[in-house]
């Protein structure tokens, strides 16, 4: 490890195709960010130019009392934290004033206080010190630290059957045993516990996947999803959700900034906004909780063991109590207390012979049409209806259609 009397300076260079490169955002860091993890130090930051003399510049960065001075470029983020104290052991023991890397200096900090010029810019090194010029570059950079960082996920027992197609950013945590299936993105500060299962096709980010959980093709954003629950496909998990252990949130469920306990299920085609529901909740097809009133946003409470209806709306603010049953179609806008049916819908009503669908007008004659089929030798069949046959399937008398002489 790099002793903590080092000096750490990262120079900020632009350049044409990418302007200010070193705030460019590569799984989880910025390219300085990554450049910066080599030094395993603070660092301060230089603004740099081929043309410039950076000696009064790198000066001014520096802390007296520490040896040594390390400087790297912030376009070269694959550079290695070993290549660094490599370089630094070197520096000492060979009691050296300077060594040059391809895109970077290890100075001595005595020598670098007495140095009046420094032109620590050289041409573009390769390998790990290949630096970041253009948005090639920049795609081929990144995909070396992807796999980096799927390399170490994998060396730790996590399963990723695809490298091709899995992107996990750098502070993600995964545990052991844990399956990232392809076409994932894992961001952020997202945890991943053991023998959990992710499925092709998800954004997560900044989540904390429980134990055994199995998210498939869905959208998750600042939330906790417990041990045992299935997610999705096309479930959209919004900030500030915690959903229990053992839930079923699934297709095109939308939950936001709420609290599911543990057993419920939400199956398909919901909204579920600035709620807290019990324990082993059942919420149908369909059911809103209508959450805002155009100004401000209010809060449902829902006791555990409710089933809310299919199609049911939940107008907040309002408290359903434990064991209720909310009938399908009801609109709730009123306390409904322990282990009371609600119904809140209006009553059916019929009007027999009704004559206002315009889609579908009355017929009148009800009864079928007679064709007449007449097969032809080459196999074509004349489906056209004659008069007469029509005439008598209404019942007209003699088949002349009324018309008397």
């Amino acid at each position: 490890m790099v002793d903590l009397g080092l000096n750490g300076i990262i120079l900020r260079v632009k350049n044409n195709a990418l302007g200010e490169a070193w705030d460019i955002p590569v799984l989880g860091k910025t390219l300085e960010g990554w450049a910066a993890a080599a030094l395993n130090a603070q660092y301060t930051t230089v603004d740099a130019s081929p043309v410039i003399n950076l000696a009064d510049k790198l000066k001014a960065a520096v802390d007296k009392t520490k040896p040594v001075t390390v400087a790297l470029y912030c376009d070269t983020p694959l550079v290695n934290r070993k290549t660094v104290e490599v370089a630094v052991k070197q520096l000492v023991e060979q009691k050296l004033n300077m060594i040059k890397l391809p895109r970077g200096c290890v100075f001595k900090t005595e020598y670098l206080l007495e140095a009046t010029e420094i032109f620590p810019q050289e041409p573009a090194g390769g390998g790990e010190f290949e630096a970041v010029t253009d948005c090639e570059s920049l795609s081929r950079i990144t995909d070396v630290i992807r796999r980096r960082i799927l390399h170490y996920h994998a060396a730790n027992g996590v399963r990723i059957p695809d490298f091709n197609n899995t992107h996990i950013d750098c502070d993600v945590v995964i545990s052991k045993g844990a399956i990232i299936e392809p076409y994932n993105f894992l961001k952020g500060k997202t945890i991943i516990k053991s023998d959990a299962h992710v499925l092709p096709g998800n954004y997560i980010e900044n989540c904390i996947i429980g134990r055994g959980a199995r998210i498939d093709s869905s959208r998750l954003y600042d939330s906790l999803i417990g041990a045992d629950t299935r997610v999705g496909p096309f479930a959209y998990i919004r900030p500030n959700t915690v959903v229990g252990c053992g839930c079923r949130i699934g297709d095109f469920v939308e939950l936001k900034n709420c609290v599911i306990g543990d057993g419920c299920k939400v199956s398909h085609l919901s909204y579920v906004g600035d709620a807290e529901l019990g324990k082993d909740c059942n919420v149908g097809c369909g059911v809103v909780f209508a959450n805002y009133d155009g100004k401000n946003k209010y809060k449902s409470v829902i006791g555990s063991r409710v089933f809310i209806g299919s199609n049911a709306n939940i107008v907040a603010p309002v408290k359903i109590a434990d064991r209720s049953f909310i009938a399908a179609g009801s609109t709730i806008t009123k306390e409904v207390p322990e282990q009371a049916l609600a119904i809140a819908r209006a009553r059916q009503t019929l009007i027999p012979n009704w004559q206002g669908n315009m889609y579908a007008p009355p017929s009148g004659n009800t009864a079928p049409r007679a064709y007449s089929l007449v097969e032809f030798s080459d196999g074509i069949i004349d489906g056209a209806a004659t008069t007469a046959q029509n005439a008598e399937a209404r019942g007209d008398d003699n088949g002349d259609n009324g018309d008397r002489s």
